[in-house]
């Protein structure tokens, strides 16, 4: 009986010694500092853009640009053209062209098609997003996004999945066409 009493005692100092401890851990005197929220594509492009021409936000006011004249700062944007390889751009307009356009940013550097069928009686049709991601002509500077849908048969619309052959594709007319023009512009 007693080696029970024994063991009881034991087990309940432990259990309170153990709420004790854990009652003195706390995070009031502890730094929490919690992570940046995450930056979407576009204000890191011009987030970037504005680091790379050395502009700084009250460059871009409407005070700033009405005393730049007064202070003598300029801005450095190298004559006023579009946030991406122009390049590029003029290519994937051109490669696009065919379909109609639903809408273009050339400082975002996003081209958006509308649905395209060959024919009233096609039972395909097609999306192309066009994503221009760099100032440069690379292979890495473009991204094409192809959205398929198919005709069923009761008439409806179903979204397929679409080839990744058929974006390589998009992607490899616009590159060469982009190579092109830079070559013809150099002559």
């Amino acid at each position: 009986m007693a080696y029970k009493i024994n063991n009881c005692f034991i087990i309940i100092i432990f259990i309170l010694s153990t709420l004790v401890f854990l009652n003195t851990c706390s995070l009031d005197d502890a730094e929490i500092v919690r992570a940046p929220p995450p930056e979407d594509r576009q204000q890191k492009r011009e987030r970037e853009r504005r680091e790379k021409y050395d502009e700084t936000a009250d460059d871009e006011t409407f005070l700033g640009d009405m005393f730049k004249g007064l202070t003598g700062q300029e801005k450095k944007t190298g004559g006023g053209g579009i946030g991406v390889n122009t390049y590029i751009w003029r290519a994937s307009l051109d490669t696009l062209s065919f379909m109609p356009l639903l809408s273009a940013d050339p400082f975002g550097g996003v081209i958006i098609t509308d649905w395209y069928s060959n024919s009233k009686t096609s039972k395909e049709k097609f999306k192309i997003v066009a994503y221009i991601l760099g100032t440069e002509l690379r292979v890495d500077a473009i991204k094409i996004s192809v959205f398929k849908k198919i005709k069923v048969e009761d008439g409806d619309w179903v979204d397929i999945k679409n080839s990744q052959i058929l974006q390589n594709k998009i992607e490899d007319a616009i590159l060469t066409k982009a190579r092109k023009y830079k070559i013809q512009s150099k002559k």
